[in-house]
């Protein structure tokens, strides 16, 4: 398990629902301890195992939630 802490940058999010649905899709994916958006600095913070999630995973959960990374 190699636990990694990765900021990214989120395009679209405007209101605190944009925010829980990227939080939410994000905690779904098997490997993700923890994903806190900030609708403030339009970015999420994820705690989640390298070796379980890929960038590729991200940006697919983020995307499944209607957004798309910067």
């Amino acid at each position: 398990m190699v636990n990694e802490k990765k900021e990214v940058k989120i395009v679209g999010m405007h209101c605190p629902n944009c925010v829980k649905a990227i939080e939410l899709s994000l905690t779904e994916l098997d490997g993700v301890d923890n994903a806190k958006a900030s609708l403030e600095d339009k970015n999420v913070i994820i705690d989640y195992d390298r070796g379980k999630v890929s960038d590729e995973d991200i940006q697919d959960a983020v995307e499944e939630a209607g957004f798309s990374l910067e």
